[in-house]
């Protein structure tokens, strides 16, 4: 489908990255569109302002996504690599066998010294059967002291930390296309926007009758 996308969206006018800013002497200026303009700025900030002629606010949100992703990737990896880091560390110190085990588990093994413990406190106070862990060697942990299990919670907790902060910057990136196209429906105030719509009925294969709607916008350039 992205394919796809980008070869509807690349493919539609050629050099579509050699349009200038909206031309004031006339009506001569090759038809720009909306949505192509709009599907760029959502593949890449700042694509459709160039594609409008905009470079400037283009050249800004370029810089502002590249800078976001490099942030974003140096979390995921961070992430990753503390994530290895504490899996070691309670392998080494805890006796834990880091297999077949997902995040939950290592989250309960930093705030219990070890199974028995937790399994106690869940049937003694919070009398839950159902989530207690299985009494078998590869399930056993066993902190060799406090010490030991502070660290450890330190190291998984900077790896959640990352972890939330490439959540985060996800949602920047998000806002930031968000934000690029909302630019571009400003840019297309500046210029006269035409918008096309042609309603159509058709017969399906059951004999019914269906309806299609097809709307399109295209910006021009204005004379003032």
């Amino acid at each position: 489908m992205l394919l796809l996308f980008c070869t509807i969206i690349f493919g539609a006018d050629g050099d579509i990255f050699k349009g200038d800013r909206f031309r004031e002497d006339g009506w001569d200026k090759p038809v720009k569109s909306v949505w192509k303009a709009i599907g760029l700025s959502l593949l890449l900030p700042g694509a459709g302002e160039l594609y409008l002629g905009d470079t400037r606010s283009a050249a800004v949100f370029m810089t502002a996504d590249g800078a976001i992703w490099s942030f974003a990737i140096g979390f995921a990896v961070n992430a990753t690599w503390r994530a290895d880091e504490y899996k070691s560390y309670a392998a080494k110190y805890a006796g834990v066998d880091v297999n077949g085990k997902d995040d939950d588990f290592f989250r309960t093994i930093a705030l219990y010294d070890n199974r028995d413990l937790y399994n106690y406190s869940l049937l003694l106070l919070e009398r839950k059967w159902n989530i207690l862990i299985p009494e078998t060697p590869e399930w056993n942990w066993d902190w060799r002291s406090e010490t030991n299990q502070l660290e450890y919670y330190d190291i998984w907790t900077s790896s959640e930390r990352a972890w939330h902060n490439f959540r985060i910057a996800l949602g920047v990136a998000a806002l930031n296309r968000a934000i690029s196209v909302i630019n571009i429906l400003r840019l297309a105030r500046r210029g006269a926007l035409s918008w096309n719509v042609s309603l159509g009925t058709y017969p399906d294969a059951d004999g019914n009758i269906g309806v299609s709607l097809n709307l399109s916008g295209n910006i021009y350039s204005s004379s003032h």
